[in-house]
């Protein structure tokens, strides 16, 4: 019976994740370059795609993680569109799972368990992030299925724990850039705690046979992550800037931008907003050092605290040094402490509730509501009400346009977000880079439009902006 209340909140997070996509079926901006390389496989008969120029004036190799698109190069087009808005959403609820059977097992506690789900449904930078098409939370799945096998085998030294561990790392080099990422970071720090050479002896491991199994692929998806870091090391001081009004005092930007700068500006304070469960880390650790009565399994809470914590530090760091803004945006590294955190939270509250029964009661609820509400404003004037990273009538109409003139049009588009969107709804060349060593000749115009259109125009053979 307690294995079938495990779905109850998966359940609910997917209907809380997806229901905006019913106001603004087609939002965000990555989705068309997910989409677009789902398109890539699918045309080469579900292979690894090689070069890639159709629709794309610089044109360059396929260098993305494989397997979300393979997985979705099975599904017919028009059919997902229609489920896209489900996607991420259904792989955070696998994880959601993931939740419970670990507390569960740790445990043995069903409404504990019940509890860290219900916390983790709530974690508002969770539905943020899990608003559009992306391989996201597939490789957040993957980034906890790899690394808790690892880090109990140096709880309870079962030797079964490391080939589980290794396989899904092997998955994670092939899913998410920015989760594996992640895992390494956490992965050293863990060396260091643990005083171990498994963790870089796994990570090596997987990253020889990735190499050896996709046939020497993966090497163009590092090369490609590492174009993408060095892209953002020259231009970190663009990165959230106007692409026509840049940095300056006549900067505009849109409510994104706003709260990227206030998280930013009052870091590390505002961090707990994306996931206040992560203050459980610091409570814990409080507990541990200072009680005489220690919570059982306290080791295993312990690292747990720790694990939280490494990357709370890392992504206020991030947020708060902007020459480190090309190893991510600080508030994403929270994500990879919502498993710990969630547990921890659910078993700190009971107990604290044998002993402080109402003030605990309260404490849970304002958390639970307080967060829930974030996700609902959030989820209002970000993903129902927005416009700016949406295929709106507007552009639907002007596509149309595109597509009734004769020959393929050569484009540029500003803004520059637009340009997956362009080439995937339309059969027009546009300027815009196929791989992310692209992303070099692409400095005219994106971050920040730094020569005149009509420059840009001559040197591209442009016809339409």
């Amino acid at each position: 019976m307690q294995y079938l209340l495990s779905f109850i909140f998966p359940v609910l997070s997917i209907i809380l994740q997806a229901y905006p996509r019913l106001f603004n079926k087609y939002f965000g901006v990555d989705v068309w370059t997910r989409l677009l390389e789902i398109e890539h496989d699918k045309r080469v008969g579900h292979k690894i795609p090689g070069k890639i120029s159709k629709g794309f004036i610089i044109s360059g190799n396929f260098d993305y993680p494989i397997i979300f698109p393979f997985i979705f190069s099975f599904f017919p087009k028009k059919f997902l569109l229609k489920i896209q808005g489900l996607v991420s959403p259904f792989f955070d609820s696998l994880q959601n799972i993931l939740v419970f059977y670990i507390t569960y097992s740790l445990t043995g506690n069903l409404p504990t368990s019940l509890l860290a789900q219900a916390l983790y449904t709530v974690i508002p930078i969770i539905p943020i992030e899990n608003s559009y098409l992306t391989p996201r939370s597939l490789g957040y799945l993957n980034f906890t299925l790899a690394f808790f096998p690892i880090f109990m085998f140096h709880i309870n030294g079962n030797f079964l724990l490391l080939p589980i561990s290794l396989f899904f790392t092997c998955c994670l080099f092939l899913t998410h850039r920015f989760a594996l990422q992640s895992f390494v970071f956490i992965s050293l720090f863990f060396t260091v705690v643990d005083f171990s050479i498994y963790y870089i002896l796994n990570i090596l491991l997987a990253f020889l046979i990735v190499v050896v199994l996709s046939r020497g692929f993966y090497l163009k998806v590092f090369e490609g992550h590492l174009y993408n870091i060095y892209f953002w090391v020259i231009n970190y001081k663009s990165r959230f800037a106007h692409q026509i009004y840049g940095t300056t005092t006549q900067r505009k930007t849109d409510w994104v931008g706003k709260i990227y700068s206030l998280l930013s500006t009052f870091s590390p304070l505002f961090l707990f907003a994306m996931n206040v469960f992560a203050l459980s880390a610091f409570v814990y650790l409080f507990i541990y050092l200072t009680s005489t009565a220690q919570l059982s399994l306290s080791n295993i809470y312990l690292k747990m605290s720790l694990w939280t914590i490494f990357f709370y530090v890392i992504g206020a760091i991030v947020l708060k040094v902007k020459r480190l803004i090309p190893i991510g945006e600080g508030q994403r590294y929270m994500e990879m402490a919502s498993v710990p955190s969630v547990i921890l939270s659910a078993i700190l509250f009971f107990y604290f509730y044998e002993r402080y029964a109402l003030i605990s009661l309260l404490t849970i609820i304002v958390l639970l509501l307080g967060s829930l509400g974030l996700i609902l404003f959030v989820q209002f004037k970000g993903i129902i009400k927005d416009k700016n990273r949406s295929l709106t009538q507007d552009l639907i109409k002007t596509y149309k346009f595109i597509n009734s003139l004769k020959g393929r049009s050569r484009i540029i588009c500003i803004p520059h977000q637009i340009t997956t969107m362009t080439v995937y709804n339309t059969r027009a060349d546009v300027l815009v880079n196929a791989d992310n060593k692209g992303l070099m000749q692409i400095m005219d115009i994106y971050p920040i439009l730094k020569r005149p259109i009509e420059d840009l125009k001559k040197r591209h053979n442009l016809d339409y902006l």
